[in-house]
């Protein structure tokens, strides 16, 4: 298979793995992506300029099979290119309207950007969340990222 198959099987995958896993159809949360900040040293040679508004569109399952939420989607990466989004998480109630948990995510990047698993943990907080992601090389860096969630009414 050449690498642009490879890119559409990838993607034809990530757009029916969570639906087949939920137990109907209709997702349960419009996620809406916006902004992240990067920390650390990231070893790039052009000074670790990274895109930092990250708009995208992802949808989410909630406690499905296994008790996980599965989201699916896209939005703009740090690289300034579309980033196809999967994920599994596992939250936990913390308060009246906040949720901790622990997300494996897989990333495919359609430029430059990132591809490969992503672990991070997140925070909710009603509509909002925090996510953060970090790796370690010769130095700690990572990722913040935040946006909206926003109940689709199942």
């Amino acid at each position: 298979m050449r690498p642009m198959q490879i890119k559409a099987l990838l993607s034809a995958l990530l757009l029916t793995a969570t639906p087949a896993f939920a137990d109907g159809l209709a997702p349960d949360y419009a996620v809406l992506p916006l902004a992240s900040h990067h920390y650390g040293d990231w070893g790039e040679d052009d000074g670790d300029d990274f895109n930092e508004f990250n708009p995208g569109l992802m949808f989410t399952w909630g406690e499905r099979a296994y008790g996980l939420n599965y989201t699916l989607g896209a939005y703009r990466d740090s690289r300034s290119d579309t980033s196809a989004h999967l994920s599994a998480a596992k939250m936990w109630d913390i308060g009246d309207h906040a949720q901790a948990g622990i997300v494996g995510a897989y990333i495919h990047s359609f430029g430059d950007g990132y591809t490969g698993f992503a672990p991070s943990v997140q925070l909710t907080y009603k509509s909002l969340f925090l996510n953060a992601a970090t790796g370690y090389d010769d130095d700690v860096y990572g990722v913040i990222s935040t946006g909206f969630i926003i109940p689709l009414g199942r």
